[in-house]
């Protein structure tokens, strides 16, 4: 009480002859009564000034609260901040305050409120969070104009120690290896558990270095019964196949999305919509590097099959009845730009005519399988019995870690002339001498002997004249079709001299560009992807990895080059590669050897 008359006591005649200019609704005649009145009715009513001026600066109030505590860890959990000062929505940014939590979202939302005439205002943020791991975590506290809330210790706890009954939503997340070659394929099946009823969401794995990430098959819908509570169960498969050896960390799978939580009460039957937000935990794998006493083109998987159809199917054929052979080969857990193209021999008497290859991969039990097929048409020219080589593939078995080869053994096939010595188009041959003019003096089964009849050797004669002229004819043809091509190339060579505006196909520019690029700057990753398309933009042919492109290029020199940038790929020692340089080289020298037998060299870089 002492106090209080004190500072009654400060207050001066200016200050009460200056009340009425600082607050002009405040009665005048107040202010006079408060001038020239008597000291004891002062005092009383200094005393309600008094109150009455301070009450606003009690008024102004921020506060902070979150709507659950303690939290899951990578759970969702909304941060309420409020004040009742007249502020603009900017006036709290969540990033400058909030570090230990990731922010998903802010919304504001403004109000006004009368009260015995008086209007008072108020303006609320709303943060959704995401927590991180479990420990013990501060808000800390925020500066709201000229107030500051009060800080907040938040407690997250980790899945397995939430009750069972507050369980709402999880996920299981499983790598069905703990580790694995490059290259080799692994299975990440993910499950989502949802007890309520589930309004939007999104469930991602995010992206990895070094690692390549594809989903296997269609999402699975299912239902469970967990601690006699019903889940809903949404299991999706990826495929993971890391492309560099070393330790690799896959990190969690996310789920963020909406639920409708319906109150336990019952009374709503709306119920009210609540962000959730939950991870699985991180997975370590070690990849172990391409063993060195494996030579070929590197294919880690499960099983590999080789297996070929003919049609018609039988061992006999007739010459120059065309035959249809497919050979597919079958591989789980690879993509099908790993299979490598088998390597097909045929004899010269059968002409091949070689179809392109078809790939597909089909999810087996959450497992890839491609396939490739490659189909030719033989048409054999020659009598006899002709003997295709065995194919073999090579291949690492990644649960025995040996070296195992998928084989196609050894066939030989049987041909046959056409029944009744006919022959067929494309394999006549012109009668000799003897044919014509002398009897056959075979003898037959029964000991009569057989000759010629006049009319068959005349028609044989006549035949033989009339061969002669289709010869003569199919003689001045031929003249005069290496004259068209001769006077055709001729032409080609000053067109072409006239115009070189392009020097290279407009499909294989781009690869080569990227490829030359890639050689300047010495990266590896992308000189292979630039070598991949460069081939297929060449041949039309998807490419079956730098050992088979550098086969079918028939350059020892390219071939270790090729080695070297495949070393650089897939070593456990994560070596440098700088043989950019070389490789481009060898490149260049490949378009130099093969325009030798052309007439025209196109020009390599057009834009250099």
């Amino acid at each position: 009480m002492n106090m209080i008359r004190h500072l009654m006591c400060q207050f001066n005649e200016s200050f009460f002859n200056n009340l009425y200019s600082h607050y002009p609704y405040f009665p005048s005649r107040i202010c006079s009564t408060l001038t020239f009145g008597n000291s004891r009715m002062k005092r009383i009513i200094t005393l309600i000034i008094f109150f009455w001026i301070s009450m606003p600066s009690y008024a102004q109030q921020a506060t902070a609260s979150i709507d659950r505590n303690p939290v899951v860890e990578f759970g969702a959990l909304v941060l309420t901040v409020t004040t009742d000062e007249s502020l603009p929505r900017n006036a709290f940014i969540p990033e400058r305050w909030i570090s230990d939590f990731e922010i998903r979202g802010t919304s504001v939302n403004s109000s006004s409120t009368m009260v015995n005439n008086r209007v008072s205002r108020s303006i609320e943020w709303r943060v959704s969070l995401r927590a991180p791991a479990a420990g013990r975590y501060e808000i800390p506290a925020i500066q709201i104009g000229n107030s500051e809330t009060a800080p907040i210790q938040v407690d997250v706890i980790a899945a397995s120690e939430q009750p069972p009954q507050e369980r709402n939503y999880f996920i299981e997340a499983v790598l069905d290896e703990e580790s694995a070659y490059v290259q080799q394929q692994l299975t990440y099946t993910v499950k989502l558990y949802i007890a309520d009823q589930l309004e939007t969401g999104s469930l991602g794995l995010p992206s990895i270095d070094n690692v390549s990430v594809e989903q296997l098959g269609q999402d699975r819908q299912s239902q469970e019964i967990i601690d006699g509570r019903r889940f809903q169960v949404l299991t999706r498969t990826y495929g993971i196949t890391p492309r560099r050896s070393g330790s690799i960390t896959i990190p969690g799978v996310r789920f963020d999305g909406q639920v409708r939580r319906m109150p336990s009460s019952g009374f709503s039957a709306l119920g009210r919509i609540e962000p959730v937000s939950t991870r699985s935990g991180d997975i370590t794998i070690e990849v172990l590097p391409r063993p060195s006493n494996y030579v070929g083109t590197w294919l880690p998987s499960e099983q590999v099959s080789i297996e070929e159809q003919w049609e018609p199917e039988s061992s006999s054929f007739t010459i120059g009845e065309p035959i249809t052979r497919r050979v597919a080969i079958t591989a789980v857990g690879v993509r099908p730009e790993q299979l490598p193209e088998p390597e097909f021999a045929y004899p010269s008497e059968i002409r091949v005519y070689p179809d392109r290859g078809q790939t597909e991969v089909n999810v087996i039990r959450g497992k890839s399988v491609a396939r490739a097929t490659y189909t030719t048409a033989l048409v054999p020219s020659s009598a006899g019995e002709f003997i295709l080589p065995a194919i073999e593939i090579p291949w690492w078995n990644t649960r025995t870690s040996e070296i195992e080869y998928a084989q196609l053994p050894e066939r030989i096939i049987r041909v046959l002339a056409p029944p009744g010595g006919l022959t067929v188009p494309g394999t006549m041959q012109s009668p000799s001498e003897g044919e014509l003019g002398q009897p056959n003096n075979a003898s037959s089964g029964n000991g009569d002997s057989e000759v010629i009849s006049a009319e068959s050797q005349v028609t044989i004669a006549r035949y033989a004249q009339m061969l002669s002229y289709w010869q003569y004819a199919t003689f001045a043809l031929f003249i005069l079709w290496i004259a068209t091509v001769i006077l055709f190339l001729r032409q080609k060579h000053v067109k072409v001299s006239k115009n070189t505006q392009e020097p290279v196909p407009q499909q294989v520019r781009k690869p080569l560009h990227e490829l030359k690029q890639a050689c300047r700057t010495n990266d590896p990753s992308k000189a292979r992807s630039a070598i991949l398309a460069w081939h297929h933009a060449r041949t039309g042919e998807p490419a079956r990895g730098l050992y088979a492109i550098a086969k079918v290029l028939a350059s020892p020199e390219l071939e270790v080059q090729m080695q070297k940038l495949e070393a650089a790929l897939y070593s456990r020692e994560q070596q440098e590669w700088q043989s950019g340089k070389a490789l481009w080289a060898e490149i260049q020298k490949l378009h130099q050897r093969q325009s030798s037998s052309e007439e025209v060299l196109p020009k390599l870089y057009p834009n250099s």
